[in-house]
């Protein structure tokens, strides 16, 4: 029996999700947080920096909102470290810069409005290196600002991951 190729994508596609959802497949950003995580206040860092911007966008995100006031936030996530690093990863014979690389390192941790920690400090790091041109300074400032926007989305991303995995280790604690 012959079925048209218009009606089997569909089926095809709603096989493959149902496979995927069976699995325990989720896609990123769709984990659950600490339910004391609801209303989320985010201290420690310039309130309308980048990483703040990040990690409020990452939480809103995951279904939290992100509180203006500490005072009726159920939880605060206190950003204790946020370092950034450029290093020299090499040189040409005249000792003219060739590539660059670029580290952060953002700690923190995550308490209860009552005090309760629910997630422990901890950090996240990660680096990045790019090829750096002394005959395209302008380009290569924009790739390092790129660079450095994409390097912290993705440690945001990672604490987020950190912090549902001390949901999920903590699941039934008091």
């Amino acid at each position: 029996m012959n079925y048209p190729a218009d009606a089997v994508k569909p089926l095809l596609l709603l096989l493959v999700a149902a496979l995927l959802a069976g699995c325990g497949f989720h896609l990123r950003g769709s984990a659950d947080l600490p339910g004391d995580m609801s209303l989320t206040f985010i201290k420690g860092i310039r309130q309308f920096g980048t990483l703040a911007d990040d990690f409020g966008a990452a939480l809103r995100l995951r279904g939290v909102t992100v509180s203006d006031s500490e005072r009726y936030a159920t939880a605060v996530l206190q950003i204790t470290q946020n370092t950034t690093e450029k290093h020299v990863l090499s040189v040409d014979i005249h000792g003219n810069v060739l590539e660059y690389e670029i580290r952060q390192t953002v700690r923190f941790s995550v308490a209860a409005a009552d005090g309760r920690p629910v997630v422990d400090e901890q950090s996240v790091v990660l680096s990045r290196d790019y090829i750096f041109s002394s005959t395209d300074v302008l380009g290569k400032q924009r790739e390092e600002q790129v660079v450095r926007a994409t390097l912290q989305e993705n440690l945001v991303n990672l604490a987020m991951l950190r912090i549902t995995a001390a949901a999920r280790r903590c699941t039934g604690c008091p």
